[in-house]
């Protein structure tokens, strides 16, 4: 898939997806445990672009701005110090 699709998609609708790198412990369908892809989604509100993306356990970052080949999120720890990262495209797989 092509960067201004993945864009595209991760813009504008409510998606689940993994990033190349990251991983969690994680307990597999047979039972066992292991190192797995760490799955994020989207979280979109009516209407609204999507605004920010977060794990399963609720753990999120606000997205600025959607690049041509990444994006940009950023979050604020409790001392109110900002911290940004950025996702190129390239690294992320979508789960359609």
């Amino acid at each position: 898939m092509k960067n201004k699709e993945i864009k595209t998609i991760l813009e504008s609708q409510k998606v689940k997806f993994n990033i190349k790198g990251h991983t969690e412990y994680s307990k597999k369908d047979d039972g066992s445990w292991d190192y797995l892809p760490k799955i994020f989604h989207t979280n979109k509100y009516d209407d609204k672009p999507v605004g920010s993306i977060s794990d399963k356990y609720g753990n999120g970052m606000n997205i600025d701005k959607f690049a041509p080949t990444s994006f940009t999120v950023f979050t604020f720890d409790l001392l109110g110090k900002k911290t940004r990262g950025r996702i190129k495209y390239e690294d992320v797989t979508l789960i359609l």
